[in-house]
């Protein structure tokens, strides 16, 4: 099996078991704190290989979770084109921070996704726009470091 192949067989592991957690069902009081399991798989991908995990993978993945969480087709997808692109900016460094500032970051990076997402949907319906989305950053920061030892380790194992 060639490098490059071993690399997409970990990509896709790793958003199909990101795309299992979301949808697993959790007591209705947890939801707010449910981590964005697939957004933190994406910012991993785009730390560790932005040459092969770019905006276009970012607009799959966005429509992945539009799927997933039943909203309108296409609000998850632009907003991960724009954290896509605002990690990709910001990369280099992100890549050098020690694992506690990169958490830091990851609840900024998923707080501007949950922003956008809440913002296009509350102009397209009804929802409260309360700030109920910063508990799923924060818990998304949280398990950071668990999601980028976990998948260092799937991506080791498959080489």
């Amino acid at each position: 099996m060639s490098q490059s192949s071993v690399n997409w067989l970990a990509v896709v592991l790793s958003f199909s078991a990101a795309s299992v957690l979301e949808l697993l069902v959790m007591p209705q009081m947890l939801l707010a704190f449910r981590p964005e399991w697939v957004a933190l798989t994406l910012i991993y991908w785009l730390l560790r290989h932005p040459e092969r995990v770019g905006l276009f993978s970012a607009f799959v993945v966005g429509l992945l979770m539009d799927v997933l969480s039943s909203t309108y087709l296409g609000v998850h997808a632009i907003s991960c084109c724009i954290v896509s692109y605002l990690v990709l900016t910001l990369h280099q460094r992100l890549k050098m921070f020690p694992l506690i500032q990169q958490s830091m970051v990851i609840f900024f990076i998923v707080g501007v996704l949950l922003m956008i997402v809440m913002t296009i949907r509350g102009a397209l319906s009804s929802v409260d726009s309360n700030l109920s989305y910063l508990a799923a950053a924060f818990s998304s920061a949280l398990v950071w470091p668990f999601v980028l030892i976990i998948t260092d380790r799937l991506v080791f194992a498959l080489r």
